[in-house]
């Protein structure tokens, strides 16, 4: 019987390519595989701009090195079609995370808990499912989420509250369902909230988010139906919501 060689070329040569990217920035080998993994999983001989493994992994279209550390990644608009591999939790000291208006599937993988430094997290107009992971809050550095204009279902995880860097929220246009995760109103950085287009049924706790705070929002909570409000005369499609601050003294 004729030994099967062609079950240990394809790693062997994926190991050559890791170690000589690996060499001219000098990121860790778990951060090139992650790369080189999503760029397979997603088509990247489709994309609109395309990696060339020939020159430095510094100059790749959307990655940011820093210190040898891999702390960006703007793949947004670039025609990715496919699923993220769970291999994207290797990418460890990310701080802004941007594959928005492409065409991902499947469930945003639960690994994600593992980037403790990401500050952006940004899916927003793509073809994700399933529900907003429970683990979303060991992500305690973040600042900016926007999974809007997805499939998402289910409601908001509780867990979201803690996550008090938060300013930005953006779920709106998905399936959501239910109520806002009980004790919303406690935070307080929350600047921007878009949730309209979803299947919320109670919002109470969010009218006193808004009574205490600058919010700028695309639902009126104070309305009886949660009437979305219209920004479609305003610079970014958006208004900006102020409301009197019973605590002046705060």
């Amino acid at each position: 019987m004729k030994p099967h060689y062609k079950f240990f070329l394809v790693p062997v040569l994926f190991l050559s390519m890791v170690f000589a990217v690996s060499a001219q920035d000098e990121v860790s080998q778990r951060e090139v595989i992650a790369l080189l993994e999503l760029q397979d999983r997603t088509k990247g001989h489709q994309w609109k701009h395309k990696w060339d493994r020939n020159i430095p992994m510094s100059q790749w279209h959307g990655v940011t090195i820093k210190n040898g550390k891999l702390v960006g990644l703007d793949l947004s608009n670039n025609n990715l079609q496919g699923r993220i591999p769970l291999t994207i939790g290797n990418l460890k000291h990310l701080e802004y995370l941007n594959l928005s208006n492409n065409n991902i599937k499947g469930k945003m993988p639960r690994l994600f808990r593992k980037l403790k430094d990401l500050k952006t997290m940004n899916f927003a107009g793509n073809q994700l499912k399933g529900k907003l992971p429970r683990t979303i809050f060991r992500l305690q550095n973040l600042r900016e989420l926007d999974v809007a204009n997805n499939n998402l279902e289910g409601e908001l995880p509780a867990t979201l509250i803690t996550l008090s860097k938060l300013t930005t929220l953006a779920v709106a246009n998905n399936d959501f369902e239910g109520t806002m995760p009980q004790g919303m109103e406690r935070m307080r950085g929350l600047k921007r909230l878009y949730i309209g287009n979803n299947q919320f049924t109670n919002l109470d706790n969010l009218k006193v988010l808004a009574a205490q705070q600058l919010v700028l929002t695309d639902i009126d909570v104070n309305s009886p139906d949660f009437k979305p409000l219209d920004f479609t005369g305003s610079a970014e499609g958006l208004s900006k919501l102020e409301f009197e601050d019973d605590n002046d003294d705060d």
